[in-house]
C-alpha cells in the first residue's frame, strides 16, 4: 500500500505541477504576449496548438491529476470514510478537490475554446471571413470569462491540496 500511495502521490503532484503551472504560465504571460504581438503571436499560438497540441498535453495531465487525486483521496479516506472527511485533513483535501474539479470544468471549457481557435485558424488564409471572425469572438468571449474562475480555483486547490495535512479542526 506504501508504493502505491508513493506513486499516486507523485504522479498527481508531478501532472499537477505541469496542468497547474502550464496553466499559470500561459495565462499570465504567454497568451498576454500572443494578444498583444498581433500576427506574430498568432504563429506562435498555431504553433503551439496545432503542431506542438500544448492542449492535448494538458488535458492528459488535467485528467491524470484529478484520477490520482480521487484515488488518494479513496485510500487517505479509507474509503471515503465520514470520520476522516470530517478531520482537518479530509476537510483541507476535500476543499482543495472541489476546487480542483471546478478548475478541471473550467479548464476544460477553456481548452475546448484554445482547440476551437486552432481548428478555425488552421481554416483561415489571409483574412478570417465574417462567420470565421464570429466563431473565433465567441471562442474568445467564453475564454476570457471562465479563464479567471479556473486561475483562482486552481491556485485555491494547490493552496489547500498543499497544506491540508496541517488543517486542525
Amino acid at each position: 500500500m506504501f508504493f502505491t500511495m508513493l506513486v499516486l502521490r507523485l504522479v498527481h503532484i508531478f501532472a499537477a505541477i505541469f496542468w497547474g503551472g502550464g496553466a499559470l504560465l500561459m495565462s499570465l504571460f504567454i497568451g498576454r504576449g500572443i494578444q498583444a504581438t498581433g500576427e506574430a503571436g498568432q504563429q506562435v499560438a498555431r504553433q503551439l496548438l496545432n503542431k506542438q497540441r500544448l492542449h492535448i498535453f494538458m488535458s492528459v495531465a488535467a485528467i491524470t491529476t484529478v484520477l490520482a487525486g480521487v484515488a488518494l483521496y479513496w485510500i487517505d479516506s479509507d474509503g471515503f470514510s465520514p470520520a476522516w472527511m470530517r478531520s482537518g485533513p479530509g476537510i483541507g483535501f476535500g476543499i482543495g478537490g472541489i476546487f480542483g474539479l471546478i478548475s478541471f470544468v473550467t479548464g476544460a471549457i477553456f481548452g475546448n475554446g484554445n482547440a476551437s481557435l486552432a481548428r478555425i485558424g488552421a481554416q483561415v488564409n489571409g483574412k478570417p471571413t465574417v462567420e470565421q471572425l464570429t466563431q473565433i469572438q465567441a471562442a474568445q468571449k467564453r475564454m476570457q470569462t471562465v479563464a479567471p474562475i479556473h486561475l483562482v480555483t486552481m491556485i485555491l486547490a494547490m493552496i489547500f491540496m498543499a497544506s491540508a495535512r496541517y488543517f486542525l479542526f
